[in-house]
Formats: structure tokens, C-alpha cells, sequence
């Protein structure tokens, strides 16, 4: 069973989504479980990319919470910078203090 100590966050525009996706896809020894929603972004003026966004002060933004053993988070950063170099993807990390399943 992976060790599932750190939860790592991608935050990116969902024109991205797809490439991210299959990217995480391809390393299954380094990602756990996952999961993907769609949210509104805020705060960065900045990185809307569009017009309508940018009336709006907010951007559609795809938020992906992934599980994972912490000491392999350095490991998906490069390889996600190496695919998808872009910095209107960010990322933060915090620990997990436990995790399981109800069975």
C-alpha cells in the first residue's frame, strides 16, 4: 500500500486539464488517488486570460487535489514543468496526518 502523507494542489486553467490528467496518469508509482472540479479563480488579474474573465474578476479554473507519498512530490513537479511549463499552473502542498477507507 503507497504512503499517502502529503496532498499536493494543482490550480490551472482548464484549457490545461486534459494534458495534466493524462500526465499524472502515466506515473501511478507516484500518484495516488485524485481527484479534479472545476472552481473560480480570484485575485490575480493578472492570469485571466480572457476578456470575459476579466470583466467578471474571476477565472474558470480546473483544482486537482492529489494524494501521494510526500517523498515523491519533487519528482511530479518536474515532470509537470518539463511537459507543461506554464505559470498560470500553481501548486501548494500540505501534509496528511491520515487517510483510509470506512472498511
Amino acid at each position: 500500500m503507497k504512503r499517502l502523507d502529503a496532498c499536493l494542489k494543482l490550480l490551472l486553467p482548464r484549457a490545461l486539464e486534459t494534458q495534466v490528467i493524462d500526465c499524472l496518469l502515466q506515473h501511478p508509482r507516484w500518484v495516488g488517488p485524485f481527484i479534479t472540479r472545476h472552481v473560480e479563480g480570484h485575485g490575480d488579474p493578472e492570469s485571466m486570460e480572457s476578456a470575459e474573465e476579466q470583466v467578471r474578476g474571476r477565472a474558470a479554473r480546473v483544482e486537482i487535489e492529489i494524494l501521494m507519498d510526500g517523498g515523491h512530490v519533487a519528482e511530479l513537479l518536474q515532470e509537470l514543468r518539463a511537459e507543461l511549463p506554464s505559470r498560470a499552473v500553481v501548486w501548494w502542498l500540505s501534509p496528511v496526518l491520515e487517510a483510509g477507507s470506512l472498511i
